[in-house]
């Protein structure tokens, strides 16, 4: 292979055959390209789509009849917020340090020890931090984790504005209009403020508010090209309140506990109430499984009940039923090197290319196998001239010059 071809894009026809592709294993052929994921601190699920009038919550029920709600979402660990806002970020219960924040005149703040999702998403699918948004009122914001393979470098673009739930929703309207990132959290804390005040009528009110605002993000979603059919929104909250005293929570009552867990998008099966218990820590691990990375020290898992089946790829390898394929393909993420078992359908001779998210041709050889025999090959993560390429997606492509298959790998450094 000439120096010229390596590093080329596909032809027209075989780099719209990739791109399809690519729709199939990057996102495990779902139609979902941008995740927005809201917080509604502190709002008890009684208030909130527990109650079956929905006398507080219209716009999110009738959010919940275009999609899916969750009946038994809890908050399975400290129900609290400095604890619970982290764990839904991490995918896991973690624990929290504290450093000096140049952000916040070097006063201390919090940090997660666990990568988060926002790190998971940047370095995986290797986006920058305007892809990658956070939106919250005006305060210096607990960040994301040091986590040696992560870090701050993969930390998402803070925006945080405003004193309340309104202005941050002026400030995420703002953000979809200029940067249309597609990966947005806002977090709205006025329902937990009210309720902490101990007025139950502040309380209802803030709760309207913030279901008016879920609401005015889904119109603005829809009525955006970029956004609308192509985005998936979960609402979930961090904790409860006490069934007892509407004014704290902390403790593991199920007031505290039972929280709720909407998703509406065009992956998502419509009208459905899920009976499957679920809890925190599966909200990173899912919207991972939407946008194409893995969330790999969280605890949950992806809540796939929820999804269309229609639009749901198995998750193991790409199979033909010719036989022709990949039949394992590990460790995935890997770090240095990559073992890549296959097999042909034909004698002869086949080809194995790798490209990575620009549809650029970095790697490739020859290869030669009997029907039904597997054979392997390893790759080490560096282009044709054995220089490293960074960390991100690569799509390994399988031919016989006939037909071919891809399998989607990731590699972390």
């Amino acid at each position: 292979m000439s120096k010229r071809s390596i590093g080329k894009k596909l032809n027209t026809g075989g780099y719209i055959a990739l791109l399809f592709s690519l729709l199939l294993t990057t996102a495990n052929a779902y139609t979902t390209e941008r995740v927005v994921l809201v917080i509604i601190d502190g709002l008890r699920y009684s208030e909130g789509l527990g109650d079956s009038d929905h006398i507080h919550t219209p716009r999110m029920a009738a959010l919940a009849e275009q999609g899916a709600l969750v009946n038994d979402f809890q908050n399975d660990g400290y129900t609290y917020t400095s604890r619970a806002i982290p764990a839904i970020w991490c995918g896991a219960w973690t624990e929290i340090n504290t450093f000096s924040d140049p952000a916040c005149s070097g006063s201390n703040n919090s940090t997660t020890q666990l990568p988060t999702v926002f790190e998971y998403y940047r370095k995986q699918v290797n986006q920058p931090a305007s892809d990658c948004v956070y939106t919250l009122k005006d305060l210096c914001s607990w960040k994301a984790s040091f986590d040696e393979n992560y870090g701050p470098d993969y930390w998402p673009l803070y925006h945080a504005e405003g004193s309340t739930d309104t202005d941050v929703w002026h400030e995420t309207e703002q953000v979809i209009s200029d940067l249309a990132p597609h990966f947005l959290l806002m977090y709205l804390a006025d329902v937990d403020h009210e309720g902490h005040s101990g007025n139950w009528d502040n309380y209802l009110a803030a709760i309207q508010i913030a279901d008016s605002l879920v609401g005015k993000l889904w119109d603005v979603l829809q009525a955006d090209s970029a956004y609308s059919g192509r985005t998936t929104l979960f609402v979930t909250n961090d904790h409860g309140r006490h069934d007892y005293d509407f004014s704290g929570h902390g403790d593991s009552c199920p007031g505290c506990r039972q929280i709720q867990l909407l998703a509406v998008g065009p992956d998502i099966q419509a009208g459905l109430l899920s009976e499957e218990p679920r809890s925190i820590p599966d909200i990173a691990p899912t919207i991972g499984e939407l946008l194409g990375f893995t969330t790999e020290q969280s605890t949950g898992t992806a809540m796939l009940e929820l999804f269309d089946g229609t639009s749901e790829l198995d998750s193991k390898p790409n199979q033909t039923p010719s036989s022709m394929g990949f039949t394992k393909v590990f460790p995935t993420p890997f770090n240095s090197e990559i073992s890549i078992e296959f097999e042909l359908n034909s004698s002869g001779s086949g080809q194995i290319n790798i490209y990575n998210l620009r549809a650029e041709l970095i790697w490739t050889n020859t290869v030669v196998a009997a029907p039904g025999n597997v054979r392997t090959f390893s790759w080490a993560g560096t282009n044709q001239y054995q220089n490293p390429v960074p960390s991100g997606v690569y799509i390994i492509q399988l031919t016989n010059g006939l037909e071919s298959v891809f399998q989607k790998v990731i590699l972390l450094k």
